[in-house]
């Protein structure tokens, strides 16, 4: 194990040494934001207003949220990307954590470029997209996007119609949302066509999951589901569910279903240390199997939703939710 966690510690460093190369490279990026800039106003004298025509969309939008940290949550958006590419399904996954983002760690990447650079224009969102495993999408920084508030008309305009062209050649869109509901990114969530909480069995994991699915409970079209992991055995992780369940309507009157249960898996521990999403590197353990039965109930909700009118696009959906106004 000790090797592992050396190498791990390595590439963590070696990220660290690129950031402060970049850095160290003050003048040629303050040039290179210059120029952003001068891009940016020149944008600003166009048209102003945003897109007019609503769009909509096929892609299904699926918010991964925790109460806490430390259950899991970034590692099953990975694994879940991983599971639903594996089907034939063309996958985004999307990094919303407030300034903590490590899904690109996680699968061996290095994304220093993120959607804040997209924001300021420094980078166009094509520029900033890595290429994960199986051929999945990853972008990272996608709270940059709260800064499109103190922005003119014109440039989100531009970043909402890259975001929608994003969004049309993807069959899923993950988003890994940071731990709890913090105000900045809860339109990410409540804007998102499915809701999957992660918990653990542990007490206090239970505690702020349901915490988390009472500051989402006020959202009537919101479909909220509970995902428990971790857990030792199928008993306790049908307890902690019914736990969660009973509490929920009791006291918020509010429906909870469960969207799947993965056990405690040591190959999922040894995965991080390796930067290898499980469901590659052990596609016949306990956990893996468990991700690949989630991901196909979320196929199955979605074809059953197909005979359903095509909604609006998640872009600006969100949209209307972070700037207040029509998109």
């Amino acid at each position: 194990m000790t090797p592992a966690i050396n190498e791990f510690n390595l590439n963590q460093a070696e990220k660290s040494s690129a950031v402060l190369s970049a850095t160290g490279q003050r003048r040629s990026l303050t040039s290179r934001g210059d120029q952003a800039k001068v891009l940016r106003g020149l944008m600003e004298k166009r048209q102003p207003g945003i897109v007019e025509n609503v769009k909509t969309s096929d892609c299904r939008t699926i918010a991964v949220c925790s109460g806490k940290g430390g259950v899991g949550k970034s590692i099953t958006s990975l694994n879940l990307a991983l599971a639903l590419a594996q089907s034939g399904a063309s996958v985004c996954l999307m990094d919303v954590n407030l300034a903590l983002g490590n899904i690109d760690l996680l699968c061996r990447l290095n994304g220093y470029w993120n959607l804040s650079h997209v924001v300021s224009g420094a980078r166009s969102l094509k520029e900033i997209q890595l290429q994960g495993p199986l051929g999945i999408s990853v972008v990272t920084g996608a709270s940059g996007l709260t800064d499109l508030a103190d922005c003119s008309k014109a440039v989100r305009k531009d970043v909402l119609e890259q975001m929608q062209e994003l969004e049309a050649t993807h069959d899923y869109l993950i988003l890994d949302n940071g731990t709890g509901i913090h105000r900045s990114i809860r339109e990410f969530v409540i804007s998102a066509d499915d809701v999957l909480i992660v918990t653990t069995p542990e007490p206090t994991a239970i505690a702020d999951a349901y915490a988390t699915i009472k500051s989402l409970s006020t959202i009537e079209s919101l479909e909220i589901q509970a995902l428990i992991n971790q857990y030792t055995s199928a008993d306790q992780a049908e307890n902690v569910f019914l736990q969660l369940k009973k509490t929920t309507e009791l006291f918020l009157h509010a429906g909870l279903s469960q969207a799947g249960q993965i056990p405690h898996d040591m190959n999922v521990v040894q995965s991080v240390y390796d930067r290898d999403p499980f469901v590659l590197s052990h596609p016949g353990c306990p956990a893996a199997e468990a991700i690949i039965r989630l991901s196909q109930h979320l196929i199955d909700q979605n074809k059953t939703k197909e005979h359903k009118s095509k909604q609006e696009s998640y872009f600006p959906r969100l949209w209307r939710r972070l700037l207040g106004e029509a998109a």
